[in-house]
């Protein structure tokens, strides 16, 4: 990716060296004062379309502008020397900043054959630029490990990508969805809730209790004390319902645990 600071730097000393307002560079380019002044404070890039007429007026070449022989220039350089240049995955994750929304999703579907080639790192860094149907088509054909691994893609992919992904997961990943929970809907939360019944334990239930609905938090509790599994339960406690907290409260004295019923007793 481009150093956006190392950029802004250069054309503002560009600029000031040719005795230019911002808004004079604004002018010659064609572009809305706003647009020249987030470019120098490094808050976005000029689009690839800019690039050679700014150059021209600022009198840079492009590799003085985003940096000689750099990787991303050399893209750059591909995409207007080339017609009809299809960038690799490498390319178009560099100059990512650069495109526009129609021509990223061109360029896109231009490697959409190249599907098994994507990367995990090289999709985050560009899920702010992709088109959203592409990026879920791409994630959705992706293997990973366990879907912790797309807790950074998260917040750029659809709901219902997301809870297609939880569906298709096997249950042994519960570690790996749990990463997932803040984005789920409540349906899908609810699905989990009755596929984790019978191997959820208290340590994971933690993690999943901000998350789920009542019901479904006190029919995972129940069936922890079902089968014996009541350690860490008192960190569970804000988020039960009243007849669990008391059936909680019965097996407690039961086992006379009087610690136990004293940690529970605010809840009761």
């Amino acid at each position: 990716m481009f150093d956006t600071m190392k950029v802004a730097r250069k054309i503002k000393q560009a600029r000031a060296e040719r005795n230019m307002t911002q808004m004079d560079l604004a002018d010659a380019m064609g572009v809305s004062y706003q647009a020249v002044s987030n470019w120098e404070r490094g808050n976005s890039m000029p689009d690839i379309s800019k690039l050679e007429e700014l150059c021209r007026v600022l009198e840079l070449s492009i590799g003085e502008l985003l940096g000689v022989e750099s990787r991303e220039t050399r893209a750059v350089e591909k995409m207007l020397t080339q017609e009809d240049a299809a960038l690799t995955v490498e390319e178009l994750s560099d100059i990512a900043p650069l495109l526009p929304p129609e021509q990223m999703k061109e360029q896109t579907r231009k490697n959409s054959e190249e599907k098994t080639a994507w990367n995990l790192e090289a999709i985050v860094e560009m899920a702010p630029f992709l088109d959203d149907d592409f990026l879920d088509e791409i994630v959705e054909s992706m293997e990973v490990n366990s879907l912790g691994e797309l807790k950074e893609l998260a917040p750029f992919l659809r709901e219902e990508t997301l809870d297609r992904l939880v569906r298709k997961a096997p249950m042994e990943d519960l570690k790996g969805i749990a990463e997932l929970l803040p984005f789920l809907e409540e349906e899908t939360l609810d699905y989990l809730a009755k596929q984790c019944e019978g191997n959820v334990d208290p340590e994971m239930l933690e993690n999943l209790a901000p998350f789920l609905s009542e019901e479904a938090l006190d029919t995972l509790t129940m069936s922890c004390l079902r089968r014996g599994e009541r350690k860490n339960l008192s960190k569970l406690y804000p988020f039960l319902g009243e007849d669990t907290l008391h059936e909680i409260a019965r097996e407690l004295m039961k086992r006379g645990d009087m610690k136990g019923l004293k940690e529970a007793a605010p809840f009761l």
